[in-house]
């Protein structure tokens, strides 16, 4: 369940037959999570907590509310019936959190015509849900500062930013060579290593249980993450973990590639503390399961200390982990 959950308004049915439906006495209905799942279905390249920033523009787009108070309640709903109808759904929590606290921040005003009030909130969503998007581009462009030439760098899963900065460090001439994870089951590093191998960089990509081993071969870290918590700790795709670790005991330094709009202000104490459901240990499997528990097309996450963390490379530059910590505790303010 949400954070975002209050009482309901008359305005909007808090009543929602099917999940992800957002329902108005005077919209209908406004299917949100199939409006988000198609944005990520046409565009590969979009993160969950854009997608989310998108849907909820879309929904201010349809809505027919007269008040401030109404277009806030159709927000508010409509985060709600997202994020309680997606498995997994830490970062577009965060996306959610992000557009309701901009809207909310452009309403302070009493406007004397709402709708051409209304229009303009709408067209400063789209406008923060675009800027957002732009962040990828500003990460590649701090991060390749830190790709030189002779170095070797492992990866593990296939991550938007990390992969940017890659392929701009490539692009500009940089000779370098990456180390790779399979990563099973999605095996994404596979992709990881078609786009580079395309742009002439030397990959390897290595079995998952080869990290320990292939450790020492490798300078640093590149990753990225699906979420990143109150103390600079994070959730990324399984065995991130493990390679933070072995960095560790190797001396390796670990940096974390992301958009700061995956920061979420939510604090779990280990792996079995964070907001997910997954099923990864189960001594009772189903009937035709012999081997690990099948994942879901989204994959297992586990999570990783900040201590483990050398930096984060975002759009607002390198950040230490306690400087990511100090940012998210101030959105607490604004």
């Amino acid at each position: 369940m949400s954070d975002y959950h209050h009482s309901p308004v008359s305005y909007f049915l808090d009543t929602s037959p099917k999940p992800g439906i957002v329902y108005s006495k005077t919209m209908g209905e406004f299917d949100i999570r199939g409006h988000y799942s198609r944005l990520l279905d046409e565009d590969s390249t979009k993160s969950m907590p854009i997608a989310a920033m998108e849907s909820l523009a879309a929904l201010c787009d349809a809505s027919k509310a007269n008040t401030i108070h109404e277009l806030l309640s159709s927000i508010e709903i409509g985060s709600n019936a997202l994020i309680d109808s997606v498995p997994n759904s830490i970062s577009l929590t965060a996306g959610c959190a992000m557009f309701t606290k901009f809207i909310s921040s452009h309403t302070h005003d009493d406007p004397g015509d709402f709708e051409a009030f209304k229009k303009k909130l709408q067209e400063n969503g789209h406008l923060f849900a675009q800027s957002a998007r732009e962040a990828r581009f500003k990460i590649a462009e701090i991060g390749v500062k830190m790709v030189m030439d002779g170095i070797t760098i492992m990866v593990h899963g296939y991550s938007r930013c990390a992969v940017g900065i890659l392929t701009l460090a490539a692009k500009r001439g940089i000779k370098f060579k990456v180390i790779v994870t399979e990563t099973r089951p999605s095996c994404q590093g596979l992709k990881v290593a078609k786009e580079l191998r395309d742009l002439g960089v030397p990959v390897a990509v290595i079995d998952d249980n080869a990290v320990a081993y292939a450790m020492k071969k490798c300078k640093c870290i590149l990753i990225g993450a699906e979420s990143i918590f109150t103390d600079a700790s994070i959730i990324n795709i399984m065995g991130t973990h493990q390679m933070a670790l072995a960095a560790r005991k190797y001396s390796r330094k670990v940096y974390v590639a992301t958009e700061t709009h995956k920061f979420v202000d939510i604090f779990p104490l280990d792996q079995f503390d964070i907001p997910i459901e997954q099923d990864v240990i189960n001594f009772n499997p189903p009937e035709g399961v012999d081997g690990p528990m099948p994942q879901t097309e989204l994959g297992f996450v586990d999570y990783t200390e900040s201590e483990l963390i050398e930096g984060f490379i975002t759009e607002v530059g390198l950040l230490t982990p306690n400087q990511v910590a100090d940012r998210i505790v101030m959105m607490r303010f604004q």
